[in-house]
């Protein structure tokens, strides 16, 4: 009886453990109000490969490695061919997150230079439709030799990931529904 009582708080207390800093792993996904779904679907070469998929068909797929030192985008899958950044760009730093953290970095990708740049500004409540959360909110701000950019703003909660993408003009995608793996 007691062999039972305590292999049963052993058991509970590793169903309680809480997921990594920075969710990851085969069948984590994560819906958003845009339809969009983001799925941890397979390992690939030593990476995890993170689909993007719209009304459940593939759109994208970046290839993560998760590290002591943070996440780095390692490259993307196009149709079948695998491109790479060189070197791979980090998104973010080491756990945890602190107040006005920055990190960046420059890559090279399909012949054009990349430059990613991130700042955690502030912790702000949002509501979403998958719940109330206390977020770190992360400016990134890409550009590429080609001219492009993108400034957003990332709500991101520990352990659950990224809650609401929001753009400078006001427009918000937020998170509907987060899966942990059984």
């Amino acid at each position: 009886m007691k062999r039972n009582l305590t292999l049963g708080l052993l058991l509970a207390m590793v169903l309680a453990a809480p997921t990594a800093y920075y969710p990851n792993g085969i069948g984590y996904s994560w819906t958003y109000s845009s339809g969009m779904e983001q799925v941890f679907t397979r390992e690939q070469n030593g990476l995890l490969v993170f689909e993007r998929r719209l009304a459940k068909q593939p759109v994208s797929a970046d290839l993560l490695r998760y590290t002591e030192n943070g996440v780095f985008l390692e490259g993307l899958i196009i149709g079948q061919a695998v491109q790479r950044y060189t070197p791979p760009l980090q998104l973010y730093p080491a756990p945890p997150l602190v107040l006005g953290q920055e990190w960046g970095g420059r890559s090279s990708f399909g012949g054009q230079s990349v430059a990613l740049i991130g700042k955690v500004l502030r912790i702000e409540g949002v509501n979403v439709p998958a719940g109330r959360f206390n977020a770190y909110v992360i400016r990134t701000s890409t550009v590429t030799s080609a001219g492009g950019s993108q400034v957003m703003e990332i709500y991101f909660v520990p352990g659950v990931g990224i809650v609401r993408y929001a753009t400078p003009d006001g427009a918000t995608v937020d998170l509907v529904k987060f899966s942990v793996p059984k």
